[in-house]
């Protein structure tokens, strides 16, 4: 018989959780939350007692840090990174909230609309861009890496990650009704995370593919 326990309650029903990320270093779970009446956004994070610990939410002026924060992930270095759809950026503060810098686009000057996010065993950070239908590699201070997936390849509209820090691989989820798969990439070895080196290598990668067997899906900005 199932059964199913609440971890954390609302005491304020104008904050909705939105995405949730389960930090494997600490055993903390990290919420990211939004609230319709002021439509701004808001991380909260809870220990394994499911006693509140910290929320983020401002920068160093005052100033709030997310908008729509669809997508969360922590990077080794204990970051939290953000994917936040309405302002158009990748929002990463460091483990005690500080804002370090916010991810809008490539050099090239193109805009970033952000969704599926994760991070490696390099504490590279990438994301689903939906302006571009690729993903987009950073490095851990905000620096344009390199274009892991790129439209004419056979994931059409990439919409969500997860990477396997055991095989080094990338899980990726497609976000178009016409294209409804998840492939699978290596583009890091087991050699490189023992290095901690990288070579993008997109030409030479591995790559499996997936077809979904539920064709229902939901519906995200």
């Amino acid at each position: 018989m199932k059964t199913t326990t609440t971890f954390i309650e609302r005491t304020d029903s104008t904050w909705e959780p939105w995405c949730v990320y389960w930090s494997p270093s600490t055993g903390d779970l990290l919420v990211a939350m939004y609230n319709y009446r002021t439509m701004t956004g808001k991380v909260t994070r809870y220990n394994q007692s499911g006693q509140l610990t910290q929320t983020i939410q401002y920068n160093n002026t005052g100033r709030g840090l997310y908008s729509d924060p669809l997508y969360i992930t922590e990077n080794k270095n204990g970051d939290v990174v953000v994917s936040d759809s309405e302002s158009r950026a990748v929002v990463v503060t460091e483990r005690g909230g500080r804002h370090r810098f916010s991810y809008t686009g490539p050099p090239s000057g193109s805009r970033l609309w952000p969704r599926g996010i994760c991070t490696d065993a390099l504490s590279h950070i990438l994301v689903c861009d939906r302006y571009t239908k690729t993903v987009q590699m950073i490095n851990k201070d905000g620096r344009f890496l390199s274009h892991l997936l790129t439209e004419p390849q056979e994931m059409g509209d990439p919409c969500s990650l997860s990477y396997d820090v055991n095989t080094h691989r990338l899980w990726v989820g497609s976000g178009s009704r016409d294209n409804n798969k998840v492939c699978v990439y290596r583009y890091i070895t087991r050699q490189d995370a023992l290095t901690d080196e990288h070579r993008p290598r997109p030409d030479g990668d591995t790559r499996y593919t997936t077809h979904r067997h539920n064709n229902s899906s939901t519906k995200r900005k």
